[in-house]
């Protein structure tokens, strides 16, 4: 018996939820009725239209007080218009939406428009004991897409200080016609903006990315000289030589990395890169250091530096569209390729070696100097020893001594090597003499100054005679650095 009564009156509660339900829905449907009832002649005639500037709209709607009626208008008509500009992703902050309902309640309040986005068609207000109607038609224009894009580009971005620096420096640079550097800053403001995830960064970074595009487009990279062959080890006389030019003027500053093969600390194969920009002529100059390995030299010219390279590379990332930027790289970069025989068996070369005793005293001793260059000679090298007193080695820094031969021996060789050998063991044994001999030898680009090869070694003799024993000691050793320079020198 209980349970009946508890069905009962849960039954009872559901009924009376009913009931309250559908007489709302009557409420609202008689209300709904009746604002079509008060509508006034010229609303009801009212269609809405499209032509070539706007979109004619109307908008009805009523509440309690007018104020209440006025809220849902500005509500209706701010939805219309992100419909039809299709803005209403970037107008997520409450902020920009409450911006500018305010001034569309002002549209309604004051009559005038807001320009590039909406005007007052015509409007009504009906009232009755219970509601206050409001009856309005409205042109939203087609460019207030563009508008709304500029107000929230005034908003976030015309009052940032880093940005408008940004901007200030590449339209001086494009003033001057220097495009690579006006485009460097575009792109830093490109990804400084989108950095920001302000509405449109997206828009607006996209915007400077093709503007960037725009100017490096007016550049154009050509070749104008560049050398096909060389030795080893030898500066290159004949420097590599670009031209960036546009339509009117020779570009400068447009930067390049250029990348090399060198040799490292160890002695291996390496690669290197240098920053170079063109000058006021629109050449870019590049002068080879000198090639250290025979065979064909690879040598490439990219444009941009690595943070232009860089920031390319992250504005993509980000879902940006920098094909036009990638283009210009890519066509505008250039690789060469330089045959590198080996130099050791053509170039002249001369040999200064100062001979000590086992105290450091030099010595009137010069075998170590005829066994280089003999048995250098004898595998095909052009090889004389020098006229240079060897003391010039100990007088003065290695510096120095390198100054000398460049400005008295430049026009006989074109590579020297010079060091210091010495005796480093003497030891009597019975009838015979043991000797030790050793050094440091440098092999120098006369014209560079660069050092191509450093070799430490030691050699040691025996013979029955002292004075014999030093001499065929300094004459092996000399002949040991010899085969290093045959194996090793390029």
């Amino acid at each position: 018996m209980r349970t009946t009564v508890l069905k009962t009156a849960a039954l009872k509660k559901q009924l009376i939820y009913l009931l309250i339900i559908i007489s709302l829905l009557l409420t609202a449907c008689a209300t709904g009725a009746k604002s079509e009832q008060l509508a006034p002649d010229w609303f009801k005639v009212l269609e809405e239209t499209e032509d070539d500037n706007c979109y004619l709209i109307k908008i009805s709607t009523f509440a309690v007080g007018e104020t209440e009626t006025a809220d849902k208008a500005v509500e209706e008509l701010y939805n219309r218009i992100m419909e039809i500009s299709g803005k209403g992703a970037l107008f997520s902050k409450p902020e920009d939406q409450n911006k500018l309902k305010e001034i569309l309640r002002s549209v309604m309040e004051t009559e005038q428009p807001l320009e590039g986005i909406i005007s007052l068609h015509r409007q009504e207000w009906v009232s009755d004991d219970e509601s206050s109607y409001y009856y309005g038609a409205f042109c939203i224009y087609k460019s207030a897409s563009e508008v709304l894009n500029e107000r929230l580009m005034d908003a976030y971005y015309s009052n940032n200080d880093i940005l408008n620096a940004y901007l200030a420096a590449a339209d001086a640079y494009e003033a001057e016609m220097k495009y690579y550097s006006a485009a460097e800053e575009y792109l830093k403001a490109a990804l400084y903006v989108h950095q920001q995830s302000e509405p449109l960064s997206a828009d607006i970074a996209q915007l400077y990315i093709d503007k960037a595009g725009y100017l490096l487009a007016r550049i154009t990279v050509s070749r104008v000289q560049a050398p096909e062959n060389a030795f080893a080890n030898t500066m290159i006389a004949e420097p590599f030589h670009l031209l960036c030019s546009s339509e009117d003027a020779m570009i400068s500053d447009v930067e390049f990395l250029v990348r090399y093969e060198g040799k490292k600390r160890d002695g291996g194969r390496g690669q290197f890169e240098r920053r170079l920009v063109s000058n006021t002529s629109g050449i870019l100059e590049f002068y080879h250091p000198f090639i250290p390995f025979s065979g064909d030299a690879q040598i490439s010219f990219k444009t941009g530096s690595r943070d232009f390279q860089s920031t390319v590379q992250t504005l993509g990332d980000d879902g940006l569209d920098v094909a036009a930027l990638s283009s210009w790289m890519n066509d505008s970069s250039m690789d060469y390729s330089i045959s590198v025989e080996s130099a050791s068996r053509k170039l002249p070369m001369g040999i200064v070696l100062l001979h000590t005793d086992i105290t450091g005293t030099a010595l009137k001793n010069n075998d170590s100097s005829v066994g280089l260059a003999e048995a250098l000679n004898q595998d095909g090298y052009q090889v004389s020893v020098m006229t240079l007193d060897p003391a010039e080695i100990s007088r003065i820094s290695e510096p120095a001594f390198l100054r000398d031969i460049r400005a008295y021996f430049k026009d006989d060789y074109v590579r020297v090597v010079f060091g210091t050998v010495g005796i480093q063991d003497f030891e009597s044994r019975d009838d015979s003499y043991r000797v030790k001999t050793g050094g440091v030898l440098k092999v120098v680009d006369v014209v560079s100054g660069d050092v191509l090869m450093t070799l430490n070694l030691d050699k040691s003799v025996e013979s029955r005679s002292n004075t014999l024993a030093i001499s065929a000691s300094f004459r092996e050793l000399g002949k040991a650095f010899a085969q290093e320079m045959i194996r090793s020198l390029e």
